[in-house]
Formats: structure tokens, C-alpha cells, sequence
């Protein structure tokens, strides 16, 4: 059965703060993107070009996992303390920034280092984002995370095609594409921390309804109960499987377009692009489509749309079909990561940075093991064989994910049917 969103009055300073979370969103997509795009000439920078620079390109990926999961981990309790804003604001500052170093590195120490620091203010950012969006949601009293993560992948998209841009002119250093783009980002956060919420800006309990059916009471105490738990577990597991495919378009994604169809540098940085431009596309109809068909159909259509992705770009055998498969691989990863991350959050509001930084922490692992196991895949068994990485990732999720979604329930509060996610 279709179900219909619900019409809320909203005052203008809860209008400003979710302009606020998807310029946020916005920022992050574009970061991720401004690095992946940057990614070939980053390796020419640093001397690690070819076969012979893959093993350690992967290293320096992996302590940007490293520092992502870890950013995620760390920063929930902050966000329950002092609320949102604060660690947002520090962070939309900080993370823009943190990219203009690797511009001037030219050491595989530094670049590592410098590339840890910039995972690490990446988790904790996304964490607190998603935070800040389940508490706006609150206010709107329907799902409107798809349309923050659609913006994720709007500022990934128009970002990283100017990063792509700007690699045609600067072939030899990411100096001037980073620090124009980082500063650009910078701007960006100050404009935007001015109108996020505080820790006490919730909306009125008999107004907030919409969440009794979400949460239960034994899930709201000071720790998380067990079965809670195994709730975020099972949903940063699901996260874990579409962020190891993302790892590898992201960071191996203009690589391989370029060495394995014999492309320019350009236009395998465009495919990349394409890839969050279909994410984008895709999550501005998740939350309908969540809200028509379900939880659980629209995660297993997003795998399936993801494993033909990648069946087109590794049986295409043409930079055509590459670009092709990297956008349907896009549109089916767009959804899966939103409906979990705001089912975590909304089912115990008080403590949704502890949920929200366990779902992300599982989830952003995926950038630690990523990394090492798409080291070792190329490593042993050539570039050419990359891409069958995310098709078992995504199959797998396709088959075992809807189980671990909940199903939805029917429950009755103020005598109107709520819909439990």
C-alpha cells in the first residue's frame, strides 16, 4: 500500500536547518569526490604510478578508512553531550581544509599521515550530519534522509567534475585543484553552521508522534540495550557491504576506467562523476519509494541494480559500457545507505549519535578493509579483476540484506496507524 506523507506546518529556523544539513551533505560529497577525482594525478605527484604504485595507493587509502571508522566511532558520544551543531561547525570548518595539505606532499609518510587526518575528520562529519538530519526529520515527521544523502552525491557530482576539469591543466600536482576546491568548501561551512540546530531544539512531545512508532521503551534507557545492539549491528553490516563498493569506485574507480579501456585521465575522472550524479538521482525518490514499497524491496532493488552495473562494465569490455555500469551501479547504491542510517537514528532519538556513530563505525570499516583487500586484488591478480570485488559485495547484500531489514509493523498511537521502520 502507498502511503502518503504527512503535511506539517514548519517554522522558518527548522526550514534554515535543513537547508543547512544538505549544504552539509553537500560538502561531504564533495570532499570524497575531490579527492577520488584527483586521485591519478595525486599518484603522479607522489611517484606511485602504475602497477608498481598500487600497493602503496592502497595504503594511503586505507589510513583514509582508517581514520573514517574511527572519526565515527569517536564522535558519538560528543554528539549526545553537546549536541550536533557544535561538532558539525568545528568540522565543516576543519574538513575542507585538511585536503590542501596533500597538494604539497611528495612523500608516501606524509601523505599517509595527512590522508588519515582527512578520513578521520570525514567520519566524524558524516556521523554528526546524519545526526543533525534525524533530529530536522523529527520536526518534518516523515522520511526525509534520502534527500540529504541525494545532495551527498549532488556536491560529489558537480565538485568532482570540476576537479576532473581542473586535472586536464594541472596533470603533475593536486596543489591548485585541492586548495581551490578545499577553500571553496571552506566558504561553504561558514555559510551554513550559522543555522543548524541545537542540542534542545526538539520539536513538542504531543507533536512528535511520528517517532512513537519507531522506538520502543525499553531502548531508551542511559546504555543500549542488547537487542538495540544487534540492531545497529545488523544495520552497520548492510552499510559495510554498499561502503566497500563505493570504496572501490571511489578510490580505484578512475584507475581502472583509464587503464582498462586505454581512456584519458579526464574522462575516466567524468565516469567517477556520472557515478554520483545517478546516486543523486536516485536518492531524490528514496524516501517515496521507501514509503511505497518498503524498507526491505527498495534495499534488495538497489542491489540488483548495482550487481548489473557491474556485469555491464566488466562484460562491456568498452569505456561506453564502463561509464554505463559505474552509473547504474550509482543509482542502485543511492538508497541503501540513507533508509538504514535513518532507521538507526529514529529509533531512540536520545542517544541517535551513539546509534548513528555504531551504524557508521561498521559501516566505514568497510574503508579499512576495503582498501587491504582491493591491495591484494590487484596486487595478485591484476586490475582487470577489481570490479568482481563490489559484484559479491552487492550480491550478497541483494540476497541477505532485506532479511535483516525489519518488516514493517502497524501500531496505533492518538488513533492514527504509524508505520514502524
Amino acid at each position: 500500500m502507498i502511503s502518503t506523507f504527512q503535511k506539517t506546518p514548519i517554522p522558518p529556523r527548522i526550514r534554515k536547518a535543513r537547508i543547512a544539513t544538505f549544504l552539509g551533505f553537500m560538502m561531504i560529497g564533495a570532499m570524497m569526490y575531490i579527492w577520488s577525482t584527483g586521485v591519478s594525478v595525486f599518484r603522479t605527484q607522489l611517484g606511485l604510478t602504475g602497477e608498481l604504485g598500487d600497493s602503496s595507493f592502497g595504503l594511503i587509502a586505507l589510513g583514509v578508512g582508517v581514520g573514517s571508522a574511527a572519526g565515527a566511532l569517536l564522535v558519538g558520544r560528543l554528539l549526545d553531550t553537546f549536541g550536533a551543531k557544535p561538532v558539525i561547525t568545528l568540522g565543516a570548518l576543519a574538513y575542507p581544509l585538511s585536503i590542501i595539505p596533500l597538494g604539497f606532499v611528495n612523500g608516501f609518510w606524509f601523505a599517509l599521515c595527512f590522508g588519515s587526518v582527512l578520513g578521520l575528520l570525514r567520519g566524524a562529519l558524516d556521523t554528526a550530519l546524519n545526526a543533525h538530519g534525524v533530529q530536522v526529520e523529527r520536526f518534518y515527521r516523515r522520511s526525509i534522509m534520502s534527500g540529504f544523502h541525494a545532495f551527498y552525491s549532488l556536491g560529489g557530482f558537480l565538485l568532482g567534475m570540476a576537479c576532473s576539469w581542473l586535472t586536464r591543466f594541472y596533470t603533475d600536482s593536486v596543489l591548485v585543484p585541492y586548495t581551490v576546491l578545499g577553500l571553496a568548501m571552506f566558504i561553504l561551512g561558514c555559510v551554513f553552521s550559522r543555522w543548524l540546530l541545537g542540542k534542545h531544539d526538539v520539536p513538542d512531545a504531543q507533536l512528535d508522534d511520528w517517532q512513537a512508532g519507531t522506538q520502543s521503551r525499553d531502548e531508551t534507557g542511559k546504555g543500549p540495550s542488547a537487542k538495540t545492539l544487534l540492531v545497529m549491528i545488523a544495520l552497520g553490516t548492510l552499510l559495510l557491504g554498499s561502503m566497500m563498493g563505493e570504496n572501490a569506485i571511489a578510490d580505484w574507480g578512475q584507475e581502472y576506467i583509464r587503464r582498462e579501456f586505454a581512456t584519458t585521465t579526464s574522462t575516466a575522472g567524468m565516469a567517477v562523476s556520472l557515478f554520483v550524479g545517478a546516486s543523486f538521482v536516485g536518492r531524490l525518490f528514496g524516501d517515496r519509494l521507501a514509503a511505497a514499497f518498503g524498507n526491505a524491496q527498495v534495499v534488495f532493488g538497489c542491489g540488483t541494480l548495482c550487481v548489473l552495473g557491474m556485469i555491464t562494465t566488466i562484460l562491456g569490455g568498452t569505456a561506453v559500457t564502463g561509464v554505463v555500469g559505474f552509473a547504474l551501479f550509482g543509482l542502485g547504491l543511492s538508497c541503501i545507505a540513507p533508509l538504514m542510517i535513518s532507521a538507526a537514528g529514529r529509533r531512540d532519538p536520545a542517544h541517535a549519535g551513539r546509534n548513528i556513530g555504531i551504524v557508521n563505525c561498521i559501516g566505514f570499516s568497510g574503508m579499512l578493509v576495503g582498501p587491504a583487500v582491493i591491495t591484494v586484488i590487484v596486487s595478485h591478480f591484476g586490475l582487470s579483476k577489481l570490479m568482481f570485488f563490489p559484484l559479491v559485495m552487492l550480491g550478497l547484500l541483494a540476497t541477505f540484506g532485506p532479511l535483516l531489514m525489519r518488516a514493517p509493523k502497524k501500531t496505533v498511537a492518538r488513533g492514527k496507524a504509524q508505520t514502524e521502520v
